[in-house]
């Protein structure tokens, strides 16, 4: 066992030794240049393809880099083994994360690909019109080359869509009200909003089972349908006439819709 340890040390010893002399024989330059030859070199031979989303671009927020995070938090609770939780302002929901430099698989139209959070020290503040955080953060996205065309494209579309989604469902409806007859509030805002927290849904809705059924499946398609409405060049809206006495349930309905869709709403006071 010590003649082992022994031959181990100078084995270490030779590799520090080798290190020193290339470092003094070689100028850093030269050394920068074999490394990228290298890396070039192995990237040729490589089946994979690599692609950094940097949580900053330049000094503005990368919009992807954020539906990325939302869009694997949503399978990360499921798979991952190391998770970081969070929770949105004005939401009830806690958010599950990938942990810093963790990754996970993902699966799109039976493509595997893997997503890797990469979190390191900034090196050096540089010059920046607003304070740039400590680590970098990012994630990269490893895909095989002969899958990068059938998949990229309609990949991040499909991140991007979900990601509205989830970021939707995850904060709270607000209610907002214009009553304040056209003029602006203290931040310059023609609305104001409230936390709207009504339990009301089409399971509490006392109504024809069918003909509930025909407007849940009615607001699904109308949900799932932006993009043609954005196509054909039409406005993508949806309208229902609610009417009947106080208490028949109108207010109940809005808020069901609400609820099931996970939109806010908007109460237009058109009286003043």
């Amino acid at each position: 066992m010590k003649e082992y340890w022994t031959s181990l040390a100078s084995i270490l010893g030779v590799f520090a030794f080798c290190q020193t002399i290339l470092q003094t024989v070689f100028p850093p330059e030269l050394r920068f240049a074999s490394a990228k030859l290298l890396n070039r070199i192995f990237n040729c031979f490589s089946t994979y393809c690599y692609f950094e989303i940097t949580e900053i671009d330049g000094v503005n927020t990368n919009e992807l880099y954020n539906a990325v995070q939302l869009y694997l938090s949503s399978s990360v609770s499921i798979t991952g083994n190391r998770l970081s939780l969070t929770r949105a302002v004005n939401s009830s929901a806690f958010t599950f994360g990938l942990a810093n430099n963790d990754s996970i698989v993902d699966t799109f139209n039976g493509v595997n690909v893997v997503w890797e959070h990469v979190v390191t020290q900034r090196n050096s503040q540089t010059f920046s019109w607003r304070p740039l955080p400590d680590e970098k953060r990012g994630f990269t996205l490893r895909i095989k080359k002969n899958h990068k065309h059938l998949i990229l494209n309609s990949y991040l579309d499909y991140i991007m869509e979900k990601a509205s989604d989830i970021r939707r469902k995850n904060q709270d409806r607000l209610l907002y009200t214009n009553s304040r007859g056209g003029s602006l509030d203290s931040r310059g805002h023609p609305w104001e909003s409230v936390p709207f927290k009504h339990p009301s849904t089409f399971d509490t809705l006392a109504m024809d089972p069918e003909k509930k059924k025909e407007i849940m499946e009615d607001l699904i398609d109308f949900a799932n349908g932006q993009s043609f409405y954005h196509k054909t060049g039409r406005a993508w809206k949806r309208g229902y006439l609610l009417y009947g006495p106080p208490g028949t349930g109108k207010s109940s309905m809005i808020a069901a819709m609400a609820n099931f869709l996970g939109y806010d709403i908007y109460d237009l006071e058109l009286t003043e």
